[in-house]
């Protein structure tokens, strides 16, 4: 099987507690993966780990920081640029769970963070698949509808999902996460 290496991008959503699987059956199926955080991702990131403290120490080893970016700044040597440098390992991105926030930062190239200036800075010629999960009304919102059409016409973004169903929050409808299976099996397609 050939290693193929993804950026996996967290972002603040409940889904977040898929990570571990999610991490798991992409190794699983052939991908090398690295993980980029969000600020906002951090509070679900760290209720997973207080459930499976096992699963720290790997997630760390993937883990990677816009930190090491910044001291990269004072370094005088050449090609120290962490988000370029992620991006050309990188054979393709995955956001997810991609919040409504995170899209249309990308929507709108706003690159203040490590995740949205990575996604900026991937070539056209790879894909980056985007996972969306949020509150039924945000994802109705029709602002952010507006940012997902626009997101769906450029080719290098493919989106998957979400799906409906029961939320996190106890509403009904539209903005789950896709299950872990249905977007590893569309990154294989």
């Amino acid at each position: 099987m050939t290693k193929r290496n993804i950026i996996l991008g967290i972002t603040g959503s409940v889904a977040t507690t898929m990570l571990f699987k999610l991490v798991d059956e992409l190794e699983k199926n052939g991908f090398q993966v690295k993980v980029i955080t969000t600020k906002a991702s951090w509070l679900f990131v760290l209720s997973v780990f207080f459930r499976k403290p096992k699963k720290v120490f790997k997630f760390l080893k993937i883990w990677e920081s816009g930190l090491l970016e910044f001291t990269g700044a004072f370094s005088k040597k050449k090609g120290n640029v962490r988000h370029i440098n992620l991006v050309k390992w990188a054979d393709t991105m995955l956001i997810a769970p991609a919040s409504a926030n995170t899209i249309s930062k990308i929507v709108h190239a706003l690159a203040d963070n490590f995740l949205t200036t990575t996604a900026l800075a991937m070539p056209q010629n790879k894909k980056i698949f985007i996972a969306p999960a949020m509150n039924v009304n945000m994802w109705q919102n029709p602002f952010f509808r507006k940012n997902m059409k626009k997101l769906k016409n450029e080719q290098m973004y493919q989106v998957i999902g979400p799906a409906t169903g029961a939320l996190q929050c106890g509403d009904e409808g539209i903005g789950k996460m896709a299950s872990v299976s249905e977007i590893v099996e569309r990154l294989n397609e």
